[in-house]
């Protein structure tokens, strides 16, 4: 993969970020829904949330029970937002700026469970994040992630309208793994993301020493469906399950 080019950061977007979210994002409202349905019941569960941005995934999993939630992101932005939206009674939540690739401030066995809402296809070194997943996860601990399905959400690939009338996507160049960057001026994926092939993602679970307990590919509904109609053809997201071995 080449180096990250020039461009705006998760930093520089991040006030957009909060605003896209705050007025209803049908992708975010999906992923959120998706990662709540694979996590194992969260009574007394110490989590971490890694990539955590504004805090969506932070608080959804406060409120689905979690005993103690921590997000870790990169930017400073995104934490500094995050703290803005204040805590959710009962449940013990901190932020902190941190690499996910480098989780060295936390100590080995920590976590119940981690979760990584569209945040896994941002990290450069992904054999390093997993490891660090691994690593801070105690014995049997479980990984949830939400990554942009990477069979559909191909750089190069084109919204049409087939003859039927049907929205569709038409793809290619999903062979080639690389970094890139939206030319949409509103998109979120201008501050720069990785594509990789599913396979990449499941052999690196595999490296790491995980096991696959169970996937998901959200079929649009709701807001999603009105907002990209696409994504009731072909899915928007890859969520999956996996558990420490």
């Amino acid at each position: 993969m080449s180096s990250a080019e020039a461009g705006p950061t998760w930093s520089d977007i991040a006030r957009w970020y909060e605003d896209l979210i705050v007025a209803g994002s049908g992708p975010h409202e999906t992923a959120t829904n998706c990662l709540l349905g694979l996590v194992p019941a969260l009574d007394g569960a110490e989590v971490l949330d890694l990539g955590c941005g504004q805090g969506l995934a932070v608080r959804a999993l406060a409120r689905a029970g979690a005993k103690r939630v921590t997000g870790i992101d990169l930017s400073e932005a995104m934490i500094e937002l995050a703290r803005a939206h204040g805590y959710v009674n009962g449940c013990d939540v901190s932020y902190a700026v941190g690499d996910a690739q480098h989780l060295a401030p936390l100590g080995n066995a920590t976590f119940d469970g981690v979760t990584c809402q569209l945040a896994l296809m941002d990290f450069p070194d992904l054999d390093a994040s997993l490891a660090e997943v691994h690593r801070v996860l105690r014995p049997g601990g479980w990984f949830v992630f939400i990554i942009g399905h990477p069979c559909f959400l191909v750089p190069d690939a084109v919204r049409e309208e087939r003859e039927d009338g049907r929205p569709a996507l038409s793809v290619c160049g999903y062979f080639q793994e690389r970094f890139w960057r939206s030319s949409n001026p509103s998109g979120v994926r201008r501050a720069g993301t990785y594509h990789r092939t599913l396979s990449t993602y499941l052999n690196a679970l595999l490296r790491a020493h995980f096991s696959l307990e169970e996937v998901a590919e959200p079929i649009a509904t709701g807001l999603l469906a009105r907002q990209q109609p696409a994504f009731a053809e072909v899915p928007i997201f890859f969520c999956a399950r996996a558990r420490r071995r």
